[in-house]
């Protein structure tokens, strides 16, 4: 049985909305996921529920908690989704992620020992951007952007560099036909982690562009959808 709820965090900033899915069970995994631009809408939260069908806790704290309460924006309209996304900061998003771990010290199903991370967009530049300052067991990213370049209106700096500061094994995917992540990008991320000797994967789907898990987008592409939660699901079982 998967019981869900919402959680409130607090945070330096004020309170968190943290939605979580849990099956019944003691000492779990636990699981991070990071919400798209467009909020901790039902494609994150059906997320938490299929990991926590997996065996899995799984927690979607809402990153635009300074902003309002549970905001969400359509798909459509990606132009409302933006000024959310140029408020945050690199900063923000690791204090978030860092509240959220130590929250898991209150829940005792949770096996604090297993914590990763797992990002959708500007999610998956989070949950990298985590594994390069928090101590976590591993961080999944989907088609993370921002990592290498800049991006124009948002606060949200580059970090490539600070790839070798990563300490946990990472899985990345990424969709061939993303423009806003070139093969030159991921060749910059592989480049780092190579040279520093850090345990990652990094899977590009030929057929896929940006957002192609979701199947609420017009880019969800279901072959490499399935693919992408197959190989996640077997990556998280080694640990």
């Amino acid at each position: 049985m998967i019981m869900e709820n919402f959680l409130t965090i607090g945070t330096p900033s004020g309170s968190m909305p943290v939605f979580m899915a849990a099956p019944e069970g003691e000492k779990l995994p636990v699981i991070i996921v990071i919400q798209e631009i467009f909020g901790v809408n039902e494609h994150i939260k059906n997320v938490c529920r299929r990991l926590a069908g997996e065996g899995y806790i799984a927690l979607a704290p809402e990153l635009f908690h300074r902003q309002g309460t549970h905001i969400t924006v359509p798909y459509s309209d990606r132009d409302s989704a933006q000024p959310l996304l140029a408020a945050l900061t690199n900063e923000d998003l690791v204090s978030d992620i860092r509240d959220v771990i130590s929250f898991l010290r209150e829940l005792p199903q949770a096996e604090t020992s297993k914590v990763f991370t797992l990002g959708f967009c500007a999610g998956g530049f989070a949950s990298l951007l985590a594994a390069t300052k928090l101590q976590i067991t591993g961080a999944i990213s989907f088609y993370g952007s921002g990592v290498v370049r800049p991006r124009e209106g948002i606060q949200l700096r580059p970090f490539a560099p600070k790839l070798s500061d990563v300490r946990s094994p990472l899985l990345m995917f990424f969709g061939e036909k993303d423009a806003s992540i070139p093969e030159g990008d991921r060749f910059e991320i592989r480049r780092v982690l190579d040279e520093n000797h850090i345990p990652h994967e990094l899977v590009v789907f030929g057929e896929a562009d940006h957002g192609f898990f979701c199947d609420e987008r017009k880019s969800y592409h279901a072959a490499s959808a399935k693919l992408a939660w197959e190989k996640m699901i077997g990556w998280l079982a080694q640990f």
